[in-house]
């Protein structure tokens, strides 16, 4: 009995260690949220100048789009897609343009994941679940700002520009906070071993 409770708080200690650095970072976005839109807005500008850019906004921008054209229109909403934007007609009949730029295509929610990433593997876990958990990070971060860009379409469908302003600038951004706390969550009681403990059956 004891022993199996020595186990548990090995197993779990970390992982409420984990999460209390996620619980801080997400406590530090939003106090910069009102600041980050603004700071995005000046970035894009330097960055749209660099070459690097146009691989981002020639290949990921177009690919993101038809992904999210694709989802939409399995959703049934009449929309088309273009290599920077996605058009529709709102229920009102106005009509509405939405384009995508460089820093809508989910880098941030990578560099979060990342940040993370450094943290939450530094102990000494298997090699084979901390390749899984880079994985399963990986991936799941790509679904969730696909799920972020859908979501921020339907609201400027359903609700117009000005609702989906707010909701692409604001609340979209914490999705990314949220999946990090059930990530790290996931990963710490089903995914990582530590390697001085039996391997899970």
């Amino acid at each position: 009995m004891e022993e199996q409770k020595r186990l548990r708080f090995i197993r779990t200690t970390p992982g409420k260690k984990m999460l209390g650095n996620v619980f801080i970072l997400c406590s530090l976005v939003i106090l910069v949220l009102p600041f980050w839109t603004i700071f995005q807005d000046i970035l894009t500008r330097i960055v749209i100048h660099f070459s690097w850019f146009r691989f981002v906004a020639e290949v990921i921008v177009p690919y993101e789009l038809k992904v999210v054209g694709v989802i939409l229109t399995v959703l049934h909403f009449p929309v088309k897609v273009g290599n920077a934007y996605i058009e529709f007609t709102r229920p009102d009949k106005s009509h509405e343009a939405i384009y995508l730029i460089w820093n809508c295509v989910g880098w941030q929610s990578m560099v979060f994941l990342i940040i993370t990433l450094i943290t939450g593997l530094s102990g000494k876990h298997r090699l084979q679940t901390k390749i899984e958990t880079i994985v399963l990070g990986i991936l799941g971060t790509y679904l969730v700002n696909l799920f972020r860009l859908v979501l921020v379409i339907i609201m400027y469908y359903f609700f117009g520009r000005f609702f989906g302003l707010i909701f692409h600038d604001y609340i979209s951004n914490l999705l990314t906070l949220i999946w990090l706390f059930f990530y790290w969550w996931f990963v710490y009681n089903f995914v990582l071993e530590d390697k001085n403990l039996p391997q899970r059956s």
